[in-house]
């Protein structure tokens, strides 16, 4: 049991505490156009760890000024523990405060922000201009579908990491070898959201939501990640990695033919065999 439960059980109140105080500050600038939520606060699947994905969209002439004072601005929000993967060029800024909360805070111009499946079931929190009330009406009747493109992407990589764990093992290089393990189970995960057609919101490579009480995969999909576990021990990675390629395959036949592409599978299984 965390000794933090009692903080923790505060984040809700702290997250809206930094929020409303965004909010404050954000609205009283003239440049800021609209503010709108993102992420797991928008979509309704948040928990009390959820963070503040929050989007700014400023005129397209203050832009580079928000994206240079954006230390400072999220800095007059609350207390500041950190700043992660601090970059001045970016137009985003992730900011941990010392509540044990982080808001990611977005800049955009006006162009810049188009109709996405990335935009469904955003949060308008403000926008007195009116300037985003078709891409909202446009993104919120997107359906996600994979696209030739995507499929085609999903199994390189597959393939390419297979190949990669099998020269990390054979060089001792043990941590390397299950970095590359876990991206193959990932992209096999990302591929069964393929499979029902709906949009994993992480980020390439990112577990969060795949697992847990916001995940969309059935009993027999999360089993599967379980057993796809392994030690550091050299024969146990590459018997893992074994026991995905059936699954790989499986998915590799059902999303080309989804998109009408060729399957390629006796191609595929003589890469594998290289490794295996």
């Amino acid at each position: 049991m965390s000794r933090h439960l009692e903080r923790d059980n505060n984040l809700p109140k702290y997250r809206d505490t930094l929020l409303k105080n965004a909010l404050i500050d954000l609205t009283a600038d003239s440049n800021v156009l609209a503010i709108y939520l993102g992420g797991s606060l928008a979509k309704g699947n948040f928990d009390i760890y959820s963070d503040i994905d929050l989007h700014i969209i400023v005129t397209s002439e203050q832009k580079t000024d928000f994206i240079k004072e954006k230390r400072k601005r999220s800095s007059s929000w609350g207390e500041v523990l950190f700043y992660e993967d601090f970059n001045p060029l970016s137009p985003v800024i992730v900011t941990h405060y010392d509540c044990f909360i982080k808001v990611d805070s977005w800049y955009h111009s006006p162009e810049e922000v188009v109709p996405s499946i990335w935009l469904k079931d955003l949060d308008v929190l403000y926008a007195p201009h009116n300037i985003i009330s078709d891409v909202i009406k446009e993104s919120s009747i997107r359906e996600y579908k994979p696209s030739k493109e995507e499929v085609e992407f999903w199994r390189g990589k597959i393939i390419a990491f297979i190949h990669e764990s099998y020269r990390a093992v054979m060089r001792n290089e043990i941590y390397y070898a299950i970095s590359n393990l876990d991206r193959v189970r990932w992209l096999i995960a990302s591929g069964w959201y393929m499979e029902i057609e709906q949009h994993l919101d992480s980020s390439y490579g990112v577990w969060s939501k795949v697992e847990g009480n916001r995940s969309k995969l059935n009993k027999q999909q999360l089993s599967l990640l379980e057993r796809w576990y392994c030690s550091r021990n050299p024969q146990d990675i590459m018997q893992t990695m074994e026991k995905m390629i059936p699954e790989f395959l499986r998915l590799n036949k059902l999303l080309s033919e989804r998109v009408e592409i060729e399957e390629n599978e006796e191609h595929f299984k003589k890469i594998i065999e290289m490794t295996i």
